[in-house]
């Protein structure tokens, strides 16, 4: 696998570095356990997914989800169920060709950074899992350990460039230093910002756009 010359490297999580989303694999996983998960997977169905493929989340929808998704959990106890949910079935979906590529950047001492829509407790999983220094991601809001929400800007779509560019402008750099892998169209803004793209197990909206753009394109699916 090719790697390339730049300072920082960004990559996103859901169907990227692992071959689900990490909130479908939470669905599932706590659909075994608690009858409440079927209030959330409704809520999911109904509402995010469909606004996602559109791409139209908004604060206030993900922010839903995500008090309807903690309902009745402190802050600590979701934690703790996200580390049994990551232990018990989470690991299992990270790409084996995802260590690889990370491990190729790692010897370069290139600045690894995992930036996905997921929440900061499961991103922090998955981070620590993949050996990512640096992890931005959607940040859980509380009141205590209540879980009210999520703060703003969201870690999606022009949010996602948002909270890249400050990563960035912290160390110095900007987005001609920088490259990024992804899976989702809705990560379109933020391809479009730095040096090197490049599509990884794309859907079918992303896969035309690195088609019309001439962006590199690897799909592990296939191998």
């Amino acid at each position: 696998m090719q790697v390339y010359d730049v300072p920082v490297v960004f990559f996103d999580l859901d169907d990227s570095l692992i071959n689900k989303d990490a909130n479908s694999l939470w669905i599932k996983w706590r659909f075994r356990r608690e009858r409440w998960a079927v209030v959330e997977a409704m809520l999911a169905l109904a509402s995010l997914y469909r606004a996602y493929k559109k791409g139209r989340v908004t604060h206030w929808r993900l922010s839903n989800y995500y008090r309807t998704r903690t309902r009745g959990m402190s802050l600590a106890e979701y934690q703790s169920r996200v580390e049994r949910f990551f232990n018990e079935r989470g690991q299992l979906h990270i790409y084996p060709q995802a260590a690889s590529l990370l491990f190729a950047y790692q010897q370069r001492g290139t600045q690894l950074v995992m930036i996905t829509g997921s929440d900061d407790v499961i991103a922090r999983a998955y981070g620590q899992a993949l050996g990512f220094a640096h992890v931005i991601s959607n940040r859980l809001s509380t009141d205590g350990q209540r879980i009210t929400g999520l703060e703003r800007p969201m870690c999606y779509g022009p949010g996602k460039v948002e909270l890249a560019r400050r990563f960035l402008t912290e160390r110095g750099l900007s987005f001609s230093d920088a490259a990024f892998y992804t899976d989702s169209h809705s990560d379109m803004p933020l391809l479009e910002m730095v040096a090197q793209p490049v599509v990884l197990n794309p859907n079918p909206q992303l896969r035309l756009a690195a088609q019309q753009h001439g962006w590199p394109c690897l799909d592990w699916r296939a191998e």
